[in-house]
């Protein structure tokens, strides 16, 4: 068997059980099903069906256990759900592109430079044996490309990019570097004493996307059109958003974050459909940006 069908039983026997427990043959009649839709061969034995528990444990954090008392398979923990949903998010998008020789004519894919995941395998290892690194980065706006020793802490996402969060070697403060830009990654053999990742994670905690300008959070109330809000509902602007009321057709949200220019531009991105009601003086600031669009779009 390859490893795909392995990959894609995986995917489907955890999908299964997230639906509902189920027992050996449901299981067994389930990816039967499945080989049918698939055109592929699933086989299953309970042998098989153990090992396959004992690799979704290692591979997705995902703990499936058998209850004697049902007679059944249940998912019992899940470690990090966010994770393996982006993991299994992940595998769909692989087993679909897999699906025939070629999707050129079903697909249509975003063109976009990569993106530094190359750096990934490189960088984990790092992490995980706190490895200090070096490497050279490019900065977003001048270019200027500088050497950079750093102890690497997370790889976190942003915005549909990646980025390394690491302690500087140059004035101890924790930074963010786009993977993108980061170029002659090497490891050192010097070691280094890891934070706790709780602290790296409250860092981060209330901004909005990767910079936080060492401001404290603010509530942020904001409102959305019927349909603007039918599409922030299913992708929230941010985790600590929460629905307050409707009025005058328009829905009303309650944030808690950073307002950095990065959370400006997300809002004006959204023209007309979602204004910032408070604080006051963030809507005097949202103005003044208005006003200088304005003043670059004059006819003259």
């Amino acid at each position: 068997m390859s490893k795909k069908q392995f990959i894609k039983r995986h995917h489907l026997i955890i999908n299964r059980l997230r639906k509902t427990p189920c027992s050996f043959n449901e299981i067994s009649d389930y990816l039967h099903g499945c080989s049918v839709e698939d055109d592929e061969f699933y086989p299953i034995s309970k042998r098989t069906l153990q090992r396959d528990i004992n690799e979704i444990l290692q591979i997705y954090g995902i703990e499936i256990s058998y209850n004697r008392n049902r007679k059944k398979y249940e998912i019992a923990d899940d470690v990090d759900e966010n994770k393996t949903e982006r993991l299994l998010e992940t595998v769909q998008i692989y087993n679909a592109l897999s699906i025939q020789n070629s999707v050129v004519e079903n697909i249509i894919l975003e063109k976009r430079k990569p993106s530094g995941t190359e750096h990934f395998h490189h960088l984990l290892f790092a992490i995980k044996n706190n490895f200090i690194i070096t490497f050279y980065h490019q900065k977003f706006l001048d270019f200027e490309i500088t050497e950079r020793k750093v102890e690497p802490l997370v790889i976190k996402e942003s915005q549909n990019r990646w980025y390394l969060v690491a302690k500087d070697s140059r004035d101890s403060e924790i930074k963010t570097f786009g993977l993108d830009r980061i170029s002659n990654l090497k490891t050192t053999k010097d070691k280094f004493e890891k934070i706790p990742k709780i602290l790296i994670e409250e860092k981060f905690r209330n901004a909005f996307g990767i910079t936080t300008n060492n401001t404290k959070p603010e509530k942020i109330i904001i409102k959305a059109t019927e349909q603007e809000s039918r599409y922030i509902e299913t992708l929230p602007l941010h985790h600590s958003q929460k629905f307050l009321y409707e009025k005058d057709g328009f829905q009303f949200y309650e944030l808690f974050l950073t307002p950095t220019y990065d959370f400006i531009s997300e809002i004006l991105s959204f023209g007309q459909n979602i204004i910032l009601v408070e604080p006051l003086s963030l809507k005097k600031q949202i103005r003044s940006e208005l006003k200088k669009i304005l003043e670059n779009y004059r006819e003259g």
